[in-house]
C-alpha cells in the first residue's frame, strides 16, 4: 500500500463508557504549561499479534472485557471522562462529570504489514486512530 491509506475501516460499534461508580462532579484548573502550549490531541496507536479467533463471539466477549476494565479504570482517572471547557475567565478547565469516553469497536480490511506506518498522517490518523469529537479520551478497538 502507498502512502494514501488505500484500505477501510469499518465501525461496527459507537457508544460512551463512563466510570461505573458515580462522582461528584468538579472542576480541575491547568497547568501554566498546559495554559502557554496551543492544546494538542495525541494519538496512540497500539499492535498486538493478533491470535486465530475462531469464531465471531471471542472478538466480541474481548471487546467486552476492554469495555467493562475501561469503565472500572475510570474511576482512578476520572479526569478522563471528563471534558474541557471554558472557565468564566475563558481559560480551557477540566469538567469532571463523568461524560464518558468515546469507545468505538470497528475492523480494518489489511494486514499491519502492509500499512504505510513511515507516514501515519496519512495511513493511520482517522482510520486507526480516531478523531475525537468531544471528551478528552476516544479509543478504537479493532
Amino acid at each position: 500500500m502507498g502512502s494514501n491509506g488505500g484500505f477501510t475501516v469499518l465501525v461496527k460499534q459507537r457508544e460512551v463508557v463512563a466510570a461505573v461508580l458515580p462522582m461528584q462532579e468538579h472542576w480541575l484548573p491547568m497547568s501554566n504549561l498546559d495554559l502557554l502550549l496551543p492544546p494538542l490531541d495525541v494519538g496512540v496507536f497500539f499492535c498486538y499479534k493478533k491470535e486465530p479467533i475462531k469464531i465471531k463471539a471471542n472478538e466480541d466477549c474481548r471487546v467486552a472485557i476492554l469495555r467493562k476494565a475501561l469503565a472500572q479504570a475510570l474511576i482512578s482517572f476520572y479526569a478522563f471522562a471528563g471534558e474541557v471547557v471554558e472557565n468564566g475567565l475563558g481559560e480551557p478547565e477540566v469538567l469532571c462529570n463523568n461524560r464518558g469516553v468515546d469507545f468505538i469497536h470497528a475492523c480494518a480490511d489489511v494486514e499491519l504489514k502492509n500499512v504505510d506506518l513511515h507516514h501515519p498522517y496519512d495511513s493511520v490518523h482517522g482510520k486507526f486512530v480516531p478523531f475525537k469529537n468531544q471528551g478528552v479520551l476516544c479509543i478504537q478497538v479493532h
